[in-house]
């Protein structure tokens, strides 16, 4: 990975770690001073909306606990099981009763 690749990544997941949107709007600003013009155009067209949709702060509210030492998850399997524990309200159900 080139070294820019390198410091686009970081400055994406310091992003997505924002404690607030006053602390992710300040950093955007900081980081689109540094961007390349490119990046910030692709920023803004391609990822803009869902990294602030997926920041710490913004999945605060849905009750999404992030793993700290492994950021923000897309794992499939833990997320249906996160649905399935919803949907019996974390109690023991039958098998039959989920379909």
């Amino acid at each position: 990975m080139a070294a820019d690749e390198q410091y686009y990544c970081m400055c994406v997941r310091k992003l997505l770690m924002s404690a607030d949107s006053e602390s992710y709007d300040r950093q955007l600003s900081e980081y689109k001073n540094n961007w390349s013009p490119a990046f910030v155009d692709y920023f803004t067209a391609h990822l803009h909306d869902a990294i602030q949709a997926s920041a710490a702060f913004a999945t605060r509210c849905l009750d999404i606990v992030e793993v700290p030492y492994a950021g923000i998850t897309n794992n499939v399997c833990e997320s249906f099981n996160r649905v399935l524990k919803d949907f019996q309200n974390w109690k023991v159900r039958c098998n039959f009763c989920l379909l």
